[in-house]
Order: C-alpha cells, then sequence, then structure tokens
C-alpha cells in the first residue's frame, strides 16, 4: 500500500468483523459450498456417464470464482491477500478464477480518525499534536492491515504515515486458523499435494503476513532496497524517519509521482512508458539474480513514475529472500534460455526442486525446447494472445505424467513476477524480455568474471568446504559406531570402508587447502596490487597452504 495520490476507491466493503468465531465459521462456510459445488458437477458428470475437466467447466469456474471475490471483498481482511496470490497461480486454477481474482484491490473504507490517532499516541509514546505540526485526518489510501496519512513533521518534512488498523491482529489470527484447516483438508483429501507443497506455502504465507504486520522491519527493508539499488539513478525509495516509527506507526519521506497505471497523466507529462518498463524490469532482474531480495508485492498502488523517468518504489512489508544456491540455480536457468542451452535449463529446473523424482525427463527436456523456441522471442503483449487451451495442449505429456511441481519457496516470486510482466504489457504491449535481458546478462557475466568476483567466489567455497570439513570427522565417527554395530557381513567390509573414508577426507583436506590457495594468488595478484605489503603476504600465505597441498601426496606415494 502506498501513500497515493489518490482519493480511496474501489468496491464498498464493510471493516472486517473481530469476531474470530464469526469470521472462521463465514470462511469454512464459504469454502465447503466450493467444494460441494465441485462435487456436484463431478458426480453429475460420472451419472451421466462422461467425464469431469474442473479446467474446461469454465461457465461454473467463473460462478465459483466471482462468488469468492465478492466473500473475499466483504470480509477483507486476510483473505483479500489470499485471493490476490491465488490470482497468480495459474499452475492451480482455471483462467475464470485467475481473471476474477485479479480484479481484488485492497482498498477498504478508512479507520474513524479517533482510532487511529489512539495507535500513533500509544506507539509513539506522545500526543500526536507534539509528533506532528500537522496530520491530515484523511487517509490518502487505506488496505485491509492499515492505511496512510499525510503529515508535516516539526522540522517541516513532508511525511506519509503508515498506521495499523486496530485490533487486525484478532483479525489475522482468526483468519490463518481457518486457512490452516482449509489448507490441510486439501493436503489429505485431494490430489493438489502432487503439484505443490499446500503446507509449506501456507507457512511461507503466514511468515510473510507477520512480516507485513512487523513496521519496524518493514523500515529496515525499505533502507535496505535503498542500498541495493542505489546504483540505478531511475529508481527511489522513500526515506525512514526512525524517531517517528513504532511497532504499528512507519513514517517515510512523502513520495509524490503519479500512478504507473494512470496512462493518460503520464502521457500528458510526456513520460516515455516503454523506458518504464524497462527500468522496472532491469530493476527486478537485479533485485532476483543479484540481490537475492526482491520487492513481492509490485501491484500499481505500490509503484508511481516521474518525469526522467523515474519509478518510485513503495510499501515494503511483503518481501522475498533467495538463497545462494537458489539464485545460482535461477541465473543458470536465465542464461540457458538466452544461450538455447536446454540442457543447463532442465538442470537448474531440477536443482530448484521443479522435477520429481519420478519425472519423464525426456517428456520435460522436450517442453522446455518447444516453450523456449516458441516464446521467448515474443513480446508480452503477444504472449496474452496464447490460449491457455494451446499451450496445456502442447505440454499436457508434461502436465499429465506430473512431470513437473511447483516448489513452495518460488510462491510469492511467482506472484510477484507475474504481476510485474502484467505491469510491463500494459506499459508497452511490444515490451520484449530479452531485449533487457540480454544486455543485463552480459553485464552479469562481467562483473562475475573480474578478480574481485573470483575472489567472492573462492571465499564462498571455502566456507562451504570448511563446513563440509568440519562435519567430516564427526559423520565418519557415527558411520563407523554404526557399521561396528552391524552384522558380520558388514563387518568383513569394514577395513575397506575405513580406507575409502580416509581417502575422501584427505581430498578434502587437498580440495579446501586448494581453494584457500587460490584465494590468496588471486587476492595478491590482481586485488592489491599497489599495496607492496599486502601482496607479500599473500604470496607467502600461499607457499605454506601450497605445502599442506603437496605433502599428502608425497605421503601417498
Amino acid at each position: 500500500m502506498g501513500s497515493e495520490h489518490k482519493a480511496i476507491g474501489g468496491e464498498n466493503i464493510a471493516t472486517p468483523t473481530t469476531s474470530r468465531r464469526r469470521r472462521g465459521y463465514r470462511i469454512l462456510r464459504l469454502f465447503f459450498s466450493l467444494v460441494v459445488s465441485f462435487l456436484y458437477q463431478y458426480v453429475r458428470a460420472r451419472l451421466e456417464e462422461r467425464t469431469y475437466d474442473f479446467f474446461e467447466d469454465a461457465e461454473n469456474n467463473r460462478k465459483r470464482a466471482v462468488k469468492l471475490r465478492t466473500e473475499a471483498l466483504e470480509m477483507g481482511g486476510v483473505l483479500i491477500k489470499v485471493g490476490q496470490f491465488l490470482s497468480s497461480r495459474v499452475d492451480l486454477l482455471p483462467p475464470e478464477y485467475i481473471e476474477e481474482l485479479a480484479l481484488l484491490q485492497d482498498e477498504v473504507p478508512g479507520v474513524a480518525f479517533d482510532e487511529i490517532r489512539r495507535v500513533v499516541e500509544e506507539d509513539l509514546g506522545a500526543p500526536i499534536d507534539r509528533l506532528f505540526s500537522r496530520f491530515d485526518p484523511e487517509p490518502l489510501a487505506a488496505a485491509s492491515l492499515g492505511q496512510v496519512h499525510q503529515a508535516v513533521l516539526p522540522t517541516g518534512e513532508f511525511v506519509a504515515v503508515k498506521v495499523q488498523r486496530p485490533r487486525i491482529d484478532e483479525v489475522v489470527r482468526a483468519d490463518l486458523a481457518s486457512l490452516r484447516y482449509i489448507v490441510n483438508w486439501l493436503d489429505r483429501h485431494t490430489p493438489v499435494r502432487r503439484r505443490v507443497d499446500l503446507r509449506q506455502v501456507m507457512r511461507e504465507f503466514e511468515d510473510t503476513l507477520h512480516l507485513e504486520l512487523d513496521y519496524v522491519r518493514e523500515g529496515h527493508h525499505a533502507e535496505r532496497f535503498a542500498v541495493s539499488l542505489r546504483q540505478m539513478r531511475e529508481i527511489a525509495v522513500p526515506r525512514i524517519y526512525w524517531s517517528h516509527c513504532g511497532a504499528r506507526v512507519l513514517t517515510m519521506q512523502y513520495m509524490w509521482g503519479t500512478k504507473i497505471t494512470d496512462f493518460v497523466e503520464l502521457s500528458r507529462q510526456g513520460i516515455d512508458r516503454s523506458a518504464v518498463a524497462q527500468i522496472l524490469m532491469r530493476a527486478y532482474l537485479q533485485q532476483v539474480l543479484e540481490d537475492g531480495f526482491f520487492h513481492a508485492d509490485p501491484h500499481p498502488g505500490n509503484i508511481f513514475v516521474r518525469p526522467g523517468p523515474t519509478v518510485v518504489l513503495l510499501d515494503f512489508g511483503m518481501v522475498g529472500s533467495i538463497s545462494p544456491q537458489m539464485s545460482a540455480n535461477i541465473r543458470r536457468a536465465f542464461f540457458g534460455v538466452l544461450r538455447r542451452d536446454y540442457d543447463a535449463i532442465v538442470t537448474a529446473l531440477d536443482r530448484l526442486g521443479f522435477i520429481p523424482r519420478d519425472a519423464d525427463r525426456r517428456a520435460l527436456r522436450r517442453a522446455v525446447i518447444w516453450t523456449v523456441e516458441t516464446f521467448s522471442e515474443m513480446s508480452f503483449g503477444e504472449l496474452r494472445t496464447v490460449s491457455p487451451t494451446y499451450v496445456l495442449e502442447q505440454l499436457q505429456e508434461v502436465f499429465y505424467t506430473e512431470s513437473i511441481q511447483i516448489p513452495a519457496n518460488f510462491a510469492f516470486l511467482g506472484r510477484a513476477l507475474g504481476t510485474l510482466s502484467g505491469l510491463c504489457t500494459a506499459l508497452d504491449p511490444s515490451f520484449q524480455f530479452v531485449a533487457v535481458a540480454e544486455p543485463f546478462a552480459r553485464n552479469l557475466l562481467r562483473d562475475q568474471r573480474g578478480p574481485r568476483a573470483m575472489v567472492r567466489l573462492a571465499a564462498s567455497e571455502v566456507r562451504s568446504l570448511a563446513l563440509a570439513a568440519y562435519s567430516v570427522p564427526y559423520l565418519t565417527r557415527d558411520a563407523l559406531e554404526h557399521i561396528h554395530a552391524g552384522d558380520l557381513s558388514v563387518r568383513r567390509e569394514f577395513h575397506d570402508v575405513v580406507r575409502a573414508v580416509d581417502r575422501v577426507e584427505r581430498g578434502m583436506r587437498r580440495i579446501f587447502y586448494g581453494v584457500l590457495l587460490t584465494g590468496f594468488l588471486v587476492a595478491g595478484a590482481y586485488v592489491f596490487p599497489q599495496h607492496r605489503v599486502i601482496s607479500l603476504t599473500a604470496f607467502s600465505i600461499s607457499l605454506v597452504l601450497l605445502m599442506f597441498v603437496l605433502v599428502p601426496l608425497r605421503r601417498r606415494r
């Protein structure tokens, strides 16, 4: 939710009720009414001796999707977040659900100002008139978890103050309890679990939701983005005023600009929409492929545009983190697509958890080849015209053999990228991903081949090998104890096992010292050539390490 320059709009929905029992009952009633509707159509089809395909039942899917969207808007709370999340899961839901849930906008009527005043004063420990020289009682924007007010600090800075809705924690607890029950039921009684780990997705959703309610952490997220994107002058991130922040109040720099989907105003200001799409895509490529930390909620209300163009990012409550291993494999898939290296793509998908153990890898490789060859050169606008039925027909071999699954840790990244592609398409229907990706890939490869990148890689390898080397003696001891306590047939091979483990351990040590040797050589030759003392020290350490590498070899001879 951003500090938007617009009146609060959207559909007229009620303030979320805080009765835990009542909310839980309504959520469960909604879910099981959808289940009963599905079962009715399924049983009816079987009685008529025909098959029932959930994805092909467009008319009833539309009715169920409209009902889900209407109930989510009426109840507010977590249900709006769930609907927005599901709108990106094209792997789980038919197009009718995706289209209807995509209409959900997290905009609700604002809370009365007296309640907002009470939250601000309780959280910051002072009267609101002393904290701010002016505080606008009318919110700039209001969402299911909080709302934003414009204010002025005593020192004269214009700020946007984000205030959490009163008692929202009770609403969140009630909704999450009901959702956990639903997820467990689906996991036990439906085949959805074969495609995605629902319980892990639920855990990630809960973690992200709790992060959205932690305004102190959100402020730190904003500062982290400001640092990581500082070299992109086309990106602006608001400053955080920590003197006026608390667990339920976040005060940030007031950011002016035009909402990214206000195309009429963008055109009036002479802003190049294609350039905006390219800036946005480059920013996300950097977040995902380099930083491993990304804005997980890039909906239009959280992005403004200024002449230049400059893209303003807002609302850092929902973020995602990517581990170094995951980031490396995403890069492998990214480069694989650009180079048409299909084996690299399949390997990356496997390491990322997209491929089950019993998958038909040949069918999957054929699907990857068809997908890349068909869609890689298309613009986002052309991709939107592709029939989902046509895609399913071409990829039915993969879907029917269940040769692919969606890892839970990709749920929010997939949602963010889906929202991003929609924005880029709306900004510029002729926008091509490859046009931005190829220059970015060249820069990324250049950065990864420099001497400092070599040192970083060596350091990463040293850490990994150090952890492995540290654990080898303990793992060896445990393994030998188990073997010693085993049956006679195992004991006969005991001596050979000990020798094999000993060779592995010596090999690990040599690799460990070899990587250290490489790191210090690179440091001495490339990173600190202008510092004679540091260079000589690095080369001296390299000679010592070289002895450790060679001595075990001589002993073996």
